[in-house]
């Protein structure tokens, strides 16, 4: 049995069909999808929906799980009509799953919607005698293992937007987590981009990043493939920190020869 977490798949359902075969995922696994699984990308309910259907499967929200149920109908509806919606379709590539969640069911939306309102912010776990902190971006230890409909609209936002590596956030540069005696696995913020911050530009290689006691494992994939970039989906192996990059442009290449 092994732990797995990914992070910001952003609709790159096949990157994360091609992560769950690479990493070897059975049934004695788990796997936490930790926060942004929509936007941007087609894939994104998809991704939703194959998390919800697997036991051994969970999300974190994440700031675009978080736009979502302030965008779309609360009942269920196919419509926006909530105070992200503008937010989300249009500044945020919801309109990309907005697409594809207007076509499910009405029963199915408003079973996901119950299911990610039912969802964990901060989650904590013990692997191997290690102990671990699970959060989309930011960290408030009141909030620790609370569902979703059970935090504030101003506390969800400060966990799934905050970012010590954000340059619009007032926490930048600021280490809230030195205190702390888990290791922090979030996302939110690429890993090429903070590399880069840290004059580190030749990112040729999809790495996590680590810094103390925080690891983020965010590849990028809500840019989306471009030739050369070398970002996608990074899932890390909990009980020995093992990083299985799984790149965009690998997926696309795979695909150009079943095309040919």
């Amino acid at each position: 049995m092994s732990t797995y977490v990914v992070s910001d798949l952003h609709g790159q359902y096949e990157a994360f069909e091609a992560g769950l075969k690479k990493i070897e995922f059975n049934d004695k696994d788990e796997l936490y999808v930790i926060g942004d699984a929509i936007d941007r990308g087609s894939g994104g309910i998809k991704i939703l929906q194959h998390v919800k259907q697997e036991k051994n499967m969970d999300l974190i929200i994440g700031n675009h799980e978080f736009m979502m149920l302030n965008a779309v109908d609360a009942n269920g509806k196919p419509e926006c009509n909530g105070q992200d919606d503008v937010l989300w379709l249009y500044y945020n590539g919801g309109n990309a799953t907005f697409a594809e969640y207007k076509k499910l069911h009405g029963q199915t939306r408003k079973s996901l919607l119950l299911w990610l309102n039912r969802r964990y912010l901060i989650k904590t776990l013990e692997v191997n005698g290690k102990k671990f902190c699970l959060t989309h971006s930011y960290y408030a230890e009141e909030c620790e293992n609370k569902q979703y409909f059970e935090l504030s609209y101003r506390d969800v936002w400060h966990i799934v937007w905050k970012s010590q590596f954000r340059h619009d956030a007032e926490t930048r540069g600021f280490d809230i987590y030195k205190d702390y005696d888990y290791t922090f696995i979030t996302g939110h913020v690429p890993v090429m981009s903070i590399m880069r911050d840290y004059n580190k530009p030749d990112f040729n290689e999809l790495r996590i990043y680590e810094k103390g006691n925080l690891i983020d494992i965010d590849g990028a994939c809500g840019l989306g493939y471009h030739p050369g970039l070398h970002n996608g989906a990074l899932f890390l192996r909990l009980d020995d920190m093992k990083v299985f990059p799984v790149l965009l442009e690998s997926i696309e290449k795979e695909k150009e020869k079943i095309d040919e």
